[in-house]
């Protein structure tokens, strides 16, 4: 027992720092088991993912920015000290160090920067010399009203004056209609009518909604024929639109299909931008503007003549006679052979109720019309006992331009209703002749002279067959008279 001790000691000794030394030597070989078991895995999982085949090289050629590809340690080596240094440079980076990027630039992408620079370069100095040019003193050519108050030379305030005035000129171009004169000249005076009736269409003539079950619809007014083809016998209509015209023309031929009662169309493009408004400049009409009368809803549209201007309440669409109000004054306007519309517009109080104002007129001429007759025919008693009927045979004067009115008004819808009838039947007859492109290869197409005589002979021949129809008709109509009184 006492020979064992020493040795015990010993071992006491020996074992006594093995236990101290034995637990951080487990730790590291388990760490560098599992570091070396993650790597492996990782290398694994990298060589089963397909690699893809757009690199580096071609993403940079494409123009796409790459950054650095990371330095973290893909390499394990199987020595403690370049595991540490790993894990050292792992965590310096998790502790805010970023990530520096590179840009790649392709040839094709410095040649692009190279033409975009030159490009700017090229816009600048143009502006720059297109500047200078409206800077240069005023030529001949130029209109009077422009360089009016401006004097040559190449002082700084003459150049900007001038600049100035030409840069306004030049937006001033899309502010006035496409053409100076609107209306080509009036026609000789017997086919000439006396005044000049400018009309509007949105609101007045005819009424468009919206809705979601319909879409647009469009109504057009009561009396609006009537209105049109009655007045059209003294008045040059011109339709005056508040739209453009790709929407508005189809509203104007649907209104006046041939042409009869609407001499001219216009549209919005042909009004004057001022001040952010569009307004139906009467003076380019190539017309006298103390023979123009101009209707519209919209007081913007006349702001420039309201002494021209009946202004209208906008119609909602609702049944109404609005329209069948203005004859009775346009009629007399148009049949007293005034030589200016304004003053008598400007007799009005009120241009609104214009209708209304003219009726009550038009009601106490009449009772003092009548009653200077009966004192007339009164005074005269030789007379009334000669032709005792002679005073009711007197008619206001306005009464007697209106059963005129009528009488032309009826004969010429029925010349219109003819004339209806006969462009139906030319595109009938003209319907079926049709020229193939066989015909333009071969050469069977008439000449410009055989095709104006054959569309002469087309029109005889349409004549005569709308003079036949004509008396078949008027034998069919006598029969059914005979018919009725047997």
């Amino acid at each position: 027992m006492f020979a064992l001790r020493p040795s015990a000691r010993l071992v006491g000794r020996v074992v006594g720092p093995t236990r101290i030394i034995a637990p951080n030597l487990a730790a590291t070989v388990s760490r560098r088991g599992i570091q070396t078991s993650r790597f492996q895995l990782q290398k694994k999982d990298q060589e089963q993912k397909p690699q893809s085949v757009l690199n580096d090289d071609l993403l940079a050629k494409a123009g796409f920015d790459l950054e650095e590809p990371s330095k973290e340690g893909a390499k394990s080596s199987e020595s403690d000290a370049e595991s540490d240094k790993s894990e050292a440079g792992e965590q310096g980076r998790g502790n805010g160090e970023k990530k520096k990027r590179r840009k790649r630039q392709s040839s094709s992408d410095i040649k692009r920067e190279r033409y975009a620079n030159w490009f700017y370069i090229f816009s600048l100095a143009t502006m720059t010399g297109a500047g200078l040019y409206m800077t240069r003193e005023w030529d001949p050519a130029e209109p009077k009203d422009q360089t009016q108050g401006i004097e040559n030379g190449y002082t700084p305030k003459l150049m900007y004056q001038r600049f100035r005035a030409r840069w306004h000129n030049m937006f001033s171009y899309f502010e006035e209609p496409p053409f100076e004169d609107l209306l080509p000249p009036s026609p000789p005076p017997p086919y000439q009518r006396p005044l000049t009736l400018v009309i509007t269409l949105e609101d007045f003539l005819v009424h468009s909604e919206w809705s979601q079950k319909y879409g647009w619809r469009t109504a057009k007014r009561p009396g609006c024929d009537y209105f049109l083809g009655y007045l059209s016998q003294y008045y040059e209509i011109v339709l005056f639109s508040s739209n453009y015209m790709m929407y508005s023309e189809k509203i104007c031929e649907k209104l006046d299909p041939i042409h009869a009662f609407v001499s001219y169309n216009l549209f919005k493009e042909h009004c004057v931008y001022k001040d952010g408004i569009h307004i139906k400049d009467i003076s380019k009409l190539n017309r006298d503007p103390g023979k123009v009368v101009m209707i519209d809803t919209d007081p913007n549209c006349y702001k420039l003549q309201p002494e021209n201007a009946i202004p209208a309440e906008a119609w909602n669409g609702h049944p109404d006679d609005g329209l069948l109000q203005l004859i009775p004054f346009l009629e007399y306007l148009a049949t007293q052979q005034v030589n200016d519309v304004r003053p008598v517009l400007a007799s009005f109080h009120d241009k609104k109720n214009i209708p209304v104002e003219f009726a009550q007129r038009v009601e106490k001429l009449k009772t003092k019309f009548y009653a200077d007759q009966r004192a007339k025919n009164n005074s005269n008693w030789i007379l009334k006992m000669l032709s005792p009927a002679t005073g009711s045979q007197v008619k206001f004067p306005l009464d007697t331009i209106r059963e005129e009115g009528e009488k032309n008004y009826v004969r010429f819808m029925q010349l219109i209703e003819e004339e209806k009838e006969k462009i139906r039947l030319q595109q009938e007859q003209l319907g079926g002749q049709t020229f193939t492109l066989k015909d333009y290869v071969e050469g069977n197409i008439p000449s410009p002279e055989e095709q104006v005589k054959m569309q002469l002979e087309k029109q005889q021949e349409v004549e005569q067959l709308y003079e036949q129809r004509k008396k078949e008709k008027a034998l069919a109509h006598q029969q059914q008279q005979q018919d009725k009184k047997n």
